[in-house]
């Protein structure tokens, strides 16, 4: 055991180097080092594996234990970015009047109660990177004329109903017959909505976004993210009415952002896969990969510098949704979500991940919102058509109507 022991605690301290150095990947831009956000990848595994190594050391009730512990509870905050453990039977607050009377006993008034049925007002929003609706997933649908019939389709559009969501994000929408402005509306009339907002690059190219809503969009525009990218962002301002007129309406800022994939060919697909089974290495293959690693990594970071100089001019309530294209211990995720809180941090339960592709999976879908509004739910459906996730969180907002 002591031959063994001398060898494990060098490991465990070279270990604890490189799970520290991942934990601080989301503090320097990858235009300052490409390298670093590739150690961010392995953050889950490195915690894991001190994990391990605390329960080797404790088992031997070494002080060595508590090294690996202090290293653990360092990265616990970045740790809480990929799996939660929430308690949601309290989330449904109203603010302290229950049952007629409030915290002190104090039976409520009419306007009381109108209070509080403000105050436990909902935004439900869902995100959803369609993948053009699995359009070449299945080689069925490809001769399809008309995008609105494809039955890939129709189990996005069973969700879309059954949900019943107020906002709606998609990413990646592609319209092969009719254009962009046409499925919007046929995806308004199936869903159930009053307004709609489609964004494109071209008017010739019936590919970009689309934002659903049930609330008048009051205004919208997008972001240009640079020439060089078919990368889409966009904001939407939705104006929620107050049922009561002692109360103003509230207006939201609705962010749709799809940002720079690695844009992996065929080929590195499968150079992943050959490693995954554990054949022989390619690394020839692994170079082209790790340089379109890097590539993202920077191309992202000029996209998010780009959507934060409009987040910070913004004095609505913000809600940002969409397709990162990053983990939670990235730079991008550290920009967009400071000052913001993360619906699944705050209502998700478990293990997230929000890829359903052929890399290992991922949480790189998210629903970013500001204060005062809280989440309430946070769920993600893998049913759908597409290799992401489709993303739901409810939102507490009776507090934006008091602003």
């Amino acid at each position: 055991m002591k031959l063994i022991n001398i060898i494990a605690f060098p490991a465990t301290i070279v270990l604890a180097i490189l799970l520290m150095l991942s934990g601080l990947v989301p503090t320097v831009s990858p235009n300052t080092n490409s390298w670093l956000p590739l150690l961010g990848l392995a953050f889950p595994v490195l915690f894991l594996l001190m994990v391990l190594a605390l329960i080797y050391w404790l088992i031997q009730l070494k002080w060595r234990s508590l090294f690996a512990l202090s290293c653990l509870l360092l990265n616990l905050g970045q740790a809480s970015l990929y799996i939660q453990w929430n308690d949601l039977k309290n989330t449904d607050a109203t603010n302290g009047l229950e049952n007629g009377a409030d915290k002190k006993g104090n039976e409520s008034t009419p306007l009381d109660k109108e209070m509080l049925d403000m105050n436990a007002k909902k935004l439900k929003v869902i995100t959803y990177n369609c993948q053009l609706f699995g359009l070449y997933q299945n080689e069925s649908s490809v001769d399809i004329v008309n995008t609105e019939y494809m039955p890939a389709m129709d189990s996005f559009l069973r969700v879309l109903k059954s949900e019943n969501a107020d906002v709606v994000c998609l990413q990646e929408v592609y319209a092969k017959a009719g254009g962009l402005k046409a499925l919007a509306r046929f995806l308004k009339a199936e869903g159930g909505f009053d307004y709609s907002q489609s964004y494109t690059l071209s008017e010739r190219r019936p590919y970009g976004m689309i934002v659903l809503s049930k609330y008048q969009i009051k205004r919208w525009q997008p972001i240009p993210l640079g020439s060089q990218t078919g990368n889409m962002a966009m904001w939407v301002d939705v104006e929620i009415p107050s049922e009561y007129k002692f109360l103003r309406n509230a207006r939201v800022r609705i962010f749709n952002l799809h940002l720079q994939s690695f844009r992996f060919a065929k080929k590195d697909y499968a150079v992943m896969q050959k490693q995954t089974q554990q054949q022989q290495i390619d690394i020839e293959g692994s170079k082209g990969i790790i340089t379109r690693l890097r590539m993202g990594y920077q191309r992202r970071a000029q996209q998010v510098k780009i959507i934060k100089e409009n987040l910070l001019v913004c004095d609505f309530p913000k809600v940002i949704c969409g397709d990162f294209n990053d983990i939670p211990v990235s730079y991008s995720y550290r920009q967009l979500s400071s000052g913001m809180r993360d619906a699944f941090v705050e209502a998700g339960r478990g293990l997230e991940t929000t890829y359903k592709g052929s890399m290992p999976s991922f949480r790189i879908d998210y629903i970013l919102f500001d204060n005062p509004m809280r989440a309430l739910q946070y769920q993600s459906i893998k049913e759908v058509p597409s290799d992401h996730k489709l993303v739901i969180a409810e939102l507490q907002i009776g507090q934006l109507f008091h602003r």
